[in-house]
């Protein structure tokens, strides 16, 4: 228990340098994580590829950016291991590159948008091609109708300036 609380103690120490940084985008991206969650009807661990997997937005701020050069330094460090087994479990993201959470996604369509673990799965992009195929443990949130979930999802992409999910 003391170890959870640590753990988010020092996860909200590190985001507070970009609370000043927060903007519009930011916002309605707060509530559309508060309404997957609201909503959802399950949630499950599964395996899937990581060229299948998008960002919701982008990381642009300058803590989230060293954070994201830190973890694509320790995953290069396992990678000819990783390439052997194929496979980001959560057992090895823990050990690797640890967070106080899984990488959280919605479907759309035929690619998965990460609402949780943006910038973990922008190293693991700096690290592995698609080519790899590389694998990941994500949480997957599910839902009876996910169609307003994913509109939202592709408007915050939108709001970051990100391409549209095809």
């Amino acid at each position: 228990m003391l170890d959870t609380i640590r753990q988010w103690w020092h996860y909200l120490l590190s985001k507070r340098s970009e609370v000043a940084q927060m903007d519009y985008k930011d916002a309605y991206m707060a509530k559309v994580v508060m309404d997957i969650h609201r909503k959802r009807t399950g949630k499950r661990l599964v395996q899937l590829p990581l060229a299948l997997l998008d960002p919701i937005h982008r990381i642009d701020r300058d803590s989230a950016l060293r954070s994201a050069r830190e973890r694509a330094e320790a995953l290069r460090a396992h990678h000819d291991a990783l390439l052997e087994t194929k496979l980001l479990d959560s057992e090895a993201l823990q050990a690797i590159i640890p967070s106080v959470s899984q990488i959280k996604v919605v479907r759309d369509g035929e690619r998965w948008l990460a609402f949780e673990g943006n910038g973990r799965l922008y190293a693991m992009r700096e690290v592995f091609a698609a080519v790899d195929g590389m694998r990941v443990e994500v949480e997957e949130y599910v839902f009876d109708d996910p169609r307003s979930i994913q509109r939202r999802l592709r408007r915050v992409r939108k709001l970051n300036r990100l391409p549209a999910v095809t």
